[in-house]
C-alpha cells in the first residue's frame, strides 16, 4: 500500500512539473524504525511541533529563514534514519550530512565532515558557552550575537583525551525566547529533532558558531521559487503520511 501511494504521489508532481525524481523504495528492515517513529511521536508532538508553530509565525522571509524551513522540512518530510552514509542513495544521515545537504539545497557548498567545521564561513566572535558558579549547569552566552542559519559546533574527546568537532547543528534563531537548534538527535520519531536547552551536555560542549551567510541573506526578499528537496533512493523509515513538498 505504502508503495503504491508514494509512487501516485510522485507520479502526479512529475506530471504538473514539480519534481522529477525516481520513485524511491523502501529498505529491506524497516519495522523497527516504524515502532522507534510510532513511540516517539507524542513527544514529538508535544515538544517540537510547537517550535516550528512558533517558527513560522515569525519567519520573516528571508533566505536564512528559508533554509532554517528546509532543514524542518527534512524532519518533517524526509524520514531520515541516523546512519553515516549518504541520504539522497541510502536514507541514512548524520550531523554534518544534514547540515550539508540542507546548505547545498541553496547553492551552498558545506562540508559533509564535521571535524571540518571549524573551516566553515567564519566564526562567530562572542558566542560562548559558560558554566554557572556554584553549580554542574551551564548557559550560552552571547546569543544576541546569533543568526537564523548560523551553524553550531560541539566537540568530544578521541582515544587520547584530545578535543576535536564530533557533531554540528544548524541555529532555527530565538523562538519563544530560547534558543534553537535543529540537528541529529537520539530519541525523536526520525534522525531530525530540535534542542532549546543548553544547561548540560549541549552547554559543556558546545565549541562555537560558524556563520556561512552574508547579512543580506537575513533580510526579507521577494517570494520566489525554492529548489527542490531531496528524495532518497531508498527509505529506511517508509513515510507515515504523505509528503508535502515545499
Amino acid at each position: 500500500m505504502f508503495k503504491k501511494s508514494i509512487s501516485f504521489f510522485l507520479s502526479i508532481l512529475f506530471v504538473i512539473g514539480l519534481i522529477a525524481l525516481p520513485v524511491p523504495s523502501a529498505g529491506a528492515s524497516t519495522s523497527t524504525n516504524v515502532r522507534n517513529y510510532q513511540v516517539n511521536y507524542p513527544a514529538y508532538a508535544k515538544f517540537e511541533l510547537p517550535i516550528v508553530k512558533a517558527f513560522q509565525a515569525q519567519d520573516n522571509g528571508s533566505k536564512a529563514n528559508d533554509i532554517v524551513a528546509r532543514a524542518i522540512w527534512y524532519m518533517e518530510n524526509g524520514y531520515m534514519i541516523y546512519g553515516h552514509s549518504k541520504y539522497p542513495t541510502t536514507g541514512y544521515i548524520d550531523c554534518s550530512n544534514f547540515v550539508s545537504l540542507v546548505y547545498k539545497d541553496f547553492g551552498y557548498k558545506v562540508t559533509s565532515a564535521a571535524r571540518n567545521y571549524n573551516t566553515v564561513g567564519t566564526k562567530v566572535s562572542g558566542v560562548y558557552s559558560q558554566k554557572i558558579s556554584g553549580s554542574s549547569k551551564y548557559t550560552l552566552v552571547g546569543v544576541d550575537k546569533l543568526k537564523p542559519g548560523d551553524v553550531f559546533t560541539f566537540w568530544k574527546t578521541d582515544s587520547n583525551g584530545d578535543r576535536y568537532i564530533g557533531h554540528v547543528a544548524l541555529y532555527m534563531g530565538k523562538i519563544n525566547g530560547k534558543p534553537a537548534i535543529i540537528h541529529t538527535i537520539n530519541g525523536r520519531p526520525t534522525a531530525i529533532g530540535i534542542t532549546t536547552s543548553f544547561t548540560y551536555w549541549y552547554g559543556e560542549h558546545f565549541a562555537g558558531a560558524r556563520r556561512v551567510l552574508s547579512s543580506s541573506a537575513q533580510l526579507a526578499q521577494a517570494q520566489q521559487k525554492t529548489p527542490a528537496p531531496v528524495i532518497p533512493l531508498k527509505y529506511q523509515l517508509p513515510p507515515q503520511k504523505a509528503i508535502v513538498m515545499p
